[in-house]
């Protein structure tokens, strides 16, 4: 509103200068001031009968799954299509540079993929190859010569080599390999992507340890020490957690770390399960897995699995550390997901898929027995 309008409403009338809901508090407060008894209890009667019903549960879930649908469809690529070639690039060209790291991301790990199996077939993917030299191409034009290339590219490389070893000689790969490699800086290089030879001797000397009471002792901690967590732990457990299995490699978590006292009550406030010991966590972390890293509908859950997963990875990490974590759900309707969200600064593209409080162990604490179904309830034999 600018100055004269400012000026000029103080000539007018007063009810003039009163919003909708003002005036209609005024109405309602001489109503049940000056109307008679006999017609201040129809007036409520009335007004208890019109009052708005609460929305039933049915609408209450398409909403919020209206919610969840526009999220995926605005920053997945489902609806942008999920393969890039020479050709297609300039129709989607206004993809992000997160999902088109999926997307190669996605093709690299198809050939690796076919290259780790006991039999490969010569000549395998040709259309994957050729889609994934494209997209390689163009991001280098885009973006320059960052990790992701470099291991795409030794992929390829990888695998013209086992196909020029069966006798298959694809020159045109090979020229297009050498020309991004050509514009990668020396001291940059990095030899990542492809496959790697191990031996069941090394899997088993580093599997055989004493799982089942490594797995027994982590609880649910809801007691935890003054002790302040280093940052340095949780950077040490994320590294562990980033060896979780995720859809084509594409890696989709994050984790948001809250390190001061009144970030982490803010944090916590639109979590109801923290109550009588949310305080004294040392962290509070919150996992969310990026939505522009899918690419098809049949992707539309994958969030929350992939998501899922690196969370439980993560908490066996702090686990092995010593740390003791507390998982705290996010089983909440959208609007308390948008508030979160506008609180802290998480995206719109970030799915938030739980909150975790992180802390030292005192001496001595009491957590829940918690018994778990028996087997038979659980596994299912067919």
């Amino acid at each position: 509103m600018n100055n004269y309008q400012s000026r000029s409403n103080y000539h007018h009338p007063l009810w003039l200068r009163l919003s909708p809901n003002q005036m209609l508090k005024i109405a309602k407060s001489i109503l049940s001031k000056t109307l008679p008894s006999h017609l201040k209890k129809k007036y409520y009667q009335w007004q208890a009968k019109n009052k708005p019903k609460p929305p039933l549960v049915k609408e209450r879930l398409l909403e919020n799954y209206t919610y969840d649908f526009e999220r995926f469809y605005k920053f997945s690529t489902a609806k942008k299509g999920s393969n890039l070639s020479s050709n297609l690039f300039p129709k989607y060209s206004h993809l992000t540079q997160t999902n088109l790291k999926a997307l190669i991301t996605k093709d690299y790990h198809r050939i690796e993929k076919g290259l780790a199996l006991k039999e490969p077939r010569i000549g395998f993917g040709k259309n994957t190859v050729n889609n994934l030299m494209a997209a390689i191409e163009q991001y280098q034009t885009l973006y320059g010569s960052d990790e992701l290339v470099q291991i795409s590219i030794n992929t390829l490389l990888a695998y013209y080599q086992f196909n020029y070893q069966q006798g298959h000689d694809n020159k045109q790969l090979y020229e297009q390999i050498n020309s991004v490699k050509d514009k990668i800086i020396e001291d940059q290089k990095i030899s990542e992507g492809g496959t790697k030879t191990i031996t069941k001797k090394d899997i088993w000397k580093n599997a055989k340890q004493d799982l089942k009471n490594f797995f027994a002792t982590r609880h649910s901690i809801r007691h935890f020490s003054n002790e302040e967590v280093d940052l340095s732990l949780i950077k040490q457990a994320v590294e562990m957690a980033q060896k979780t299995p995720s859809v084509c490699n594409r890696q989709t978590s994050q984790v948001y770390v809250f390190s001061e006292f009144q970030d982490k009550q803010k944090v916590l406030s639109f979590q109801n399960g923290n109550r009588g010991f949310g305080e004294q966590a040392s962290k509070v972390l919150i996992v969310t897995s990026n939505l522009q890293n899918f690419t098809s509908v049949g992707e539309r859950n994958q969030c929350w699995i992939d998501g899922g997963m690196y969370a439980m990875s993560l908490v066996y990490a702090l686990h092995s550390l010593g740390l003791g974590t507390c998982c705290l759900n996010w089983s909440v309707e959208h609007t308390v997901d948008q508030q979160l969200r506008e609180a802290v600064g998480i995206n719109d593209s970030q799915a938030v898929i739980m909150m975790i409080a992180v802390g030292h162990l005192p001496d001595e604490l009491k957590v829940a027995q918690s018994p778990r179904k028996k087997i038979e309830e659980v596994l299912i034999i067919k």
